[in-house]
């Protein structure tokens, strides 16, 4: 059985449950399996990855699938332009994070998230689709572990030398994704906007979710899902501008004290933003300013697994 199978020493996860994805991505892109074998090489390198990646236990790819053939047989031209597959990739189960609570389980856990995709993006691995749903955990003793999930967005040095290609889940994106030059290709992807996003991702569970779970009625936030990129760019602005010091916007009573760290990097965002989009920073500045300057110094060095 797949669950039975040996795990590589970089993973931890001793869940005996397994998860199966089938999606069709282009074929023109990297596939998510292909990305995955380049991040679990770094996860043998670099302590900040291991243990906080998902493990790919099994996947296939149907090349009789791929719709190519099905343009070809209808006589198109430029058959294999946009072409996709289907694959079925098979993980080792995880647990959203959206079901952590506190400094030291759901806020640890996301800043093992933010160390995990810093150095996968020192390594040429651009994850570009930060979101609640990419953000998983797993138990190994008494800790939680945190893990960067779902892959099938990101690119590599490689093979996206611009950058420049729009990806991502629109309420999460960056402000700078969020304008008609992005869509239209002209803003390269940086560091700096997916940092932008762990925060996004960090202020919306604590606005949105009570005790593990997602609030039945009356969640902050709702109509950021129901615009287009457009129009959730002025609602991010208006959040920032003057959403922020509304009195009546609250935490969840379980993420209070979260909630104080994840202001402070909203309010981070705010500043690093002006009329012209926000100002360039290099890597380790946005990493620095955005995101390590609030979190609290003793969860700076995230939970490092040892080597096996």
């Amino acid at each position: 059985m797949l669950s039975g199978l040996k795990q590589a020493p970089h993973f931890r996860n001793k869940s005996a449950g397994l998860v199966a994805k089938l999606y069709w991505p282009e074929e023109s892109r990297e596939s998510e399996p292909e990305i995955l074998n380049q991040v679990y090489q770094i996860a043998q390198q670099e302590p900040e990855v291991r243990g906080h990646v998902p493990e790919m236990v099994w996947f296939y790819k149907f090349e009789e699938t791929s719709t190519a053939n099905i343009r070809k047989a209808l006589g198109f031209e430029d058959a294999e332009s946009g072409s996709r597959v289907l694959y079925i990739i098979v993980f080792r189960k995880l647990i959203p994070i959206t079901t952590l609570t506190g400094m030291s389980e759901f806020l640890s856990s996301w800043w093992q998230v933010v160390i995990c995709h810093r150095a996968l993006w020192k390594n040429g691995v651009r994850h570009r689709d930060v979101s609640p749903s990419n953000l998983m955990v797993y138990k190994l003793g008494d800790l939680w572990i945190g893990v960067l999930n779902d892959y099938d967005l990101s690119s590599t040095q490689n093979h996206s030398p611009s950058g420049r290609e729009r990806t991502g889940t629109v309420p999460f994106m960056a402000l700078d994704l969020l304008t008609k030059q992005a869509i239209a290709g002209e803003v390269e992807h940086l560091y700096q906007h997916d940092a932008e996003s762990l925060i996004w991702v960090l202020g919306w569970v604590c606005l949105r979710y009570e005790g593990g779970k997602l609030l039945s009625k009356d969640r902050p936030l709702d109509e950021w899902l129901r615009v287009d990129a457009i129009g959730c760019s002025e609602k991010k602005y208006r959040f920032l501008s003057a959403g922020l010091r509304d009195q009546a916007l609250r935490p969840s009573k379980s993420h209070q004290e979260t909630w104080v760290i994840a202001r402070k990097c909203l309010v981070a965002i705010w500043s690093h933003n002006g009329p012209d989009g926000s100002t360039k920073m290099v890597d380790d500045e946005a990493f620095q300013s955005l995101l390590k300057a609030y979190v609290p110094k003793d969860l700076h060095e995230g939970v490092i697994l040892p080597a096996e």
